[in-house]
């Protein structure tokens, strides 16, 4: 509503408990201009709107009394007062403004009736008029004593200042209805003005934490719990408060109570999945039904066995980290993955009601298989994903005191199905581990530990079973359930090592690529085919990582990886990369490779231009093939994922890079013309020798100068060897000088 609508509606008294009106003051003059000038951009019609927050009041027989929000609503009503006088239609709102007064003091209420009332020189600055007409409008002792006359007076002469040589000051008027807010009955949620005495004496303005507080004291069971109310008094505060950012005490305590509200309207079902969205994107919204939960004695005394858990957690000495255990945690709008946390740390705590009881080894093990579930999911539609995560924690939670048994017991999920199937797996090897079986859980451990695969080591498993057949793992038969300990540490020790970003991957990334290709096609296609990057710690390029490694994105469906990680084992090098080289150097045959795979593999440029911009999987380079008659007639590098126009050709692109490498006389290459496939015009990209030079695959010729000279594209020859035969054939032409 605006202010006129605020005056139709009720009349306004600011109490006595309110301190007196300070946005006037001459101390205050940047936080005024500032008000002002977000009011004027509006009135100026630079702005459509603007809109400031909440006013808080309750009302009182006929009158509703401001108790936060008088500062605003003072400038406000002051800035129609002026405008409204200066513009010769006073009498069109003076009646509402009647509606509005201070009971602060007596002067102060006889000043704001008195402006109504008489007149003064509008050509000159208000404090000056008013004061040279006497006691007209208050006496002069208190002109110059009431704190808040003195800041009227002065916030009058700023808003002359504005309008002082504007001329159209009817736009002004009109536009003032554009100024809104919203209005807050504490009344109806029985929320007093005792609350606000103490903060407002101090000249605070009382925060969102403070009154979904005094919301939860206002149940009736909950007032009468003594020790529970001491507790939020001090064990909360203490969780919240840092002595470092002291400012983000409020949003800390508001966010946790805002997000646990949501858990509680999910398991009342008070809140439809399309509502979800908005209530997670706004933890301010004004206390209202929603908080309604939070009146709930149970509820409470949740939330407070969760903040005594937050402080005792260290006295546990549990590995697995406790996300919310500091308070920064809700420092800010929370992550859909952090509200999933969130929920499953409540689910687990509804089960424990004894917090310096619980069961350290299986609070770990439920903390690690719920961090499993949350990081290795998209996670990206709230509507659904939120729901589905509180009835998932929620039936998890039933096994609370041996999540590893109840996993065994319970190996399907609707929801999520592929990873819970994967976390029952490993519950049952690691209970077997336990029972005095093989060590599997140090090894599964140490893979949920790793900042890449955080526990998703579904193909790991699938690889190191005893009976893996490559035909049948293709198909996706399920038939493995033996895998063997000592090859699944074998290969989850490799994988570990070749996902290290820091040890290994950042700067290796295309050898990996070069030497994976050596195995086949590992790639999939997501708009163009991807071949990987340096994944970043997000969902989508671990997720885009696996495809590659399990092998079921790419065109055979073959599980390339495993192939790979055997050869690795097979090789003699001392560390990856030897390893690595060796693939590539010694154990692969190019000419039984299609002739793009050979360039791939032998010519390191060319996955270092896909591998230039450090990207998420999403927007990363990608490479276009072309087909004619079922065979790869043309191939193109892509900065991104669709481009057009600085795109490489890779017959092209690979032979300038050959040419390079071998030292031959080459310009620049230079690509920034439009291409794709046969759609454009080729034309070429570099000179050699200072003659042009254009390969053209769909040809299968390269072209230099006038000359043309056939390329053999076809299996079973060496492109390299064809590079030298077309540069000797071009020397003995006496091309190159």
């Amino acid at each position: 509503m605006n202010l006129k609508e605020l005056l139709e509606k009720y009349r306004i008294e600011i109490p006595i408990l309110q301190r007196d009106y300070a946005q006037g003051r001459k101390s205050q003059s940047k936080i005024a201009n500032e008000f002002l000038s977000a009011i004027f951009n509006v009135l100026n019609g630079k702005r459509q709107s603007l809109h400031i927050d909440f006013i808080y009041g309750y009302q009182e027989n006929d009158k509703f009394l401001l108790i936060d929000g008088q500062q605003r609503i003072t400038t406000l009503w002051l800035l129609h007062f002026y405008l409204y006088k200066k513009a010769d239609c006073l009498e069109q709102i003076k009646d509402l403004l009647k509606k509005f007064s201070y009971n602060t003091r007596t002067s102060s209420a006889n000043f704001c009736k008195n402006l109504l009332q008489k007149d003064f020189d509008l050509n000159k600055k208000p404090s000056e008029a008013i004061r040279n007409k006497g006691g007209e409008f208050e006496k002069a002792e208190n002109l110059n004593n009431d704190p808040t006359i003195k800041a009227m007076l002065n916030m009058l002469d700023l808003i002359f200042e504005i309008v002082e040589n504007k001329k159209d000051i009817q736009k002004l008027v009109e536009n003032l209805d554009s100024i809104t807010f919203d209005l807050f009955d504490m009344g109806k949620f029985e929320l007093g003005e005792e609350l606000y005495i103490k903060m407002n004496a101090r000249g605070k303005q009382l925060s969102k934490y403070e009154n979904l507080k005094s919301f939860i004291e206002k149940d009736s069971k909950i007032s009468k719990e003594q020790e529970l109310l001491k507790n939020i008094d001090t064990n909360w505060s203490d969780y919240f408060f840092d002595s470092k950012n002291p400012e983000k005490f409020d949003t800390r305590g508001c966010n946790f109570l805002h997000y646990a509200t949501l858990f509680f309207a999910l398991e009342r079902e008070e809140i439809e999945s399309k509502d979800i969205k908005k209530a997670i994107e706004n933890p301010n919204q004004q206390v209202n039904e929603f908080y309604k939960p939070l009146q709930d004695i149970e509820n409470i005394k949740l939330l407070n066995r969760v903040i005594n858990l937050c402080i005792l957690f260290d006295t546990l000495e549990i590995k697995e980290a406790l996300k919310i255990k500091d308070s920064y945690f809700f420092d800010k709008i929370l992550s859909y993955p952090d509200i999933c946390y969130f929920f499953s740390i409540l689910f687990f705590m509804k089960e424990n009601i004894e917090v310096e009881n619980i069961d350290k080894s299986a609070f770990n093990d439920y903390l690690r298989v719920c961090r499993h579930f949350i990081e290795n999911h998209r996670l990206d539609k709230p509507e659904e994903h939120i729901p589905q995560f509180f009835r998932l924690f929620k039936h998890l939670s039933q096994g609370h005191q041996n999540i590893y048994q109840f996993l065994a017991n319970s190996p399907t999920h609707s929801f999520h199905s592929n990873i819970y199937h994967l976390e029952a797996r490993k519950a049952k090897l690691i209970l077997a581990s336990r029972e005095g079986g093989e060590n599997w859980e140090e090894i599964l451990n140490q893979t949920s530990e790793h900042k890449i695969l955080k526990g998703w080591v579904d193909f790991l498993l699938d690889f190191s079973d005893e009976e893996f057949d490559f035909e049948s793992y293709s198909k996706k038969s399920e038939f493995l359930k033996q895998p063997n300990l000592y090859k699944f540490q074998q290969y989850a020790n490799i994988t570990m090592q070749i996902l290290d970003k820091e040890g290994f991957l950042d700067k290796n990334l295309t050898l990996f690529q070069r030497a994976f290709l050596c195995i086949g096609d590992f790639s999939f296609s997501y708009t163009n085919y991807f071949y990987g990057n340096s994944p970043y710690d997000i969902f989508r390029d671990r997720e885009a990582l696996n495809w590659i490694l399990k092998g079921d994105k790419n065109d055979s469906n073959w599980p390339y990886f495993k192939q790979f990680l055997d050869t690795l084992l097979e090789c003699k090098g001392k560390n990856l990369i030897d390893k690595m080289q060796e693939i590539i150097e010694q154990k692969t045959d190019l000419s039984q490779k299609e002739w793009w795979e050979q360039l791939l593999i032998g010519e390191s440029a060319l996955f270092d231009f896909l591998n230039e911009r450090k990207e998420t999987f999403q927007r990363y380079s990608r490479i276009r093939y072309f087909y004619l008659e079922y065979s790869v007639n043309k191939v193109e590098l892509l900065p991104g994922l669709r481009n057009i126009t600085n795109v490489k050709d890779l017959l092209d692109y690979g032979f300038y890079c050959y040419c390079e490498d071998k030292g031959l006389k080459v310009s620049d290459y230079e690509c920034g013309d439009k291409q794709y496939g046969d759609k454009f015009d080729l034309s070429p990209h570099f000179s050699l020798d200072d003659m042009e030079v254009l390969c053209n695959s769909m040809e299968s010729k390269i072209y230099f100068d006038e000359k043309e000279y056939p390329i053999n594209l076809e299996k079973g020859s060496n492109i390299f060897n064809e590079f030298d035969r077309i540069l000797k054939l071009i020397d003995e032409d006496r091309v190159i000088k």
